[in-house]
């Protein structure tokens, strides 16, 4: 083998290298570009930040060449492009992913104990079944509410989806 093809060999093989280990790039958004806005769906909940520093939240209600529109708890308007610094969203996540891992947990528990309970049991019999069956009702119970409770007070981070020219 030539020293040339050792030499392209080796370049490869860095660059595979250092490409596999590099961090993913993030698809960021372009500052002044206003695509991501103009893809969001009516009534998606976002945070306004203006050049002035004051901060509106409201539903997204659509874009015009000029002008964001916004609904507020409190009124509907317009907010000029010219004096939007950065605009931001929260990703959809329902509780109910939440309620549905909580209930699992409470199911699982209760199997873990039941099956302890019948390896343990003396008597031979499965007379603790019906209370161990209520057991499992409260622990499902109780398990979706936490689940939701957790899941409810975790919030997805902020996604940027504009930000004027020059913004950090």
């Amino acid at each position: 083998m030539t020293t040339t093809m050792k030499s392209i060999r080796t370049q490869a093989l860095v660059l595979t290298l250092a490409a596999l280990i590099s961090p993913p790039a993030q698809a960021g958004v372009i500052p002044g570009r206003w695509d991501k806005v103009s893809v969001l769906e009516a009534d998606v909940p976002v945070a306004v930040e203006l050049k002035s520093g004051d901060r509106i939240e409201g539903q997204f209600l659509g874009l015009t060449e000029s002008e964001l529109e916004l609904v507020t708890r409190s009124a509907q308007g317009k907010i000029p492009r010219t004096e939007i610094q950065r605009i931001t969203t929260r990703p959809k996540d329902g509780v109910g992913d939440g309620a549905a891992k909580g209930a699992a947990v409470g199911a699982i528990a209760t199997g873990i104990l039941g099956a302890i309970a019948y390896a343990t049991y003396e008597g031979g019999d499965s007379s603790f079944l019906g209370p161990m069956l209520v057991f499992g009702g409260v622990a499902v119970g109780v398990g979706a509410a936490l689940g939701v409770a957790a899941d409810a007070a975790t919030k997805g981070e902020a996604i940027v989806v504009y930000k004027a020219p020059g913004t950090p």
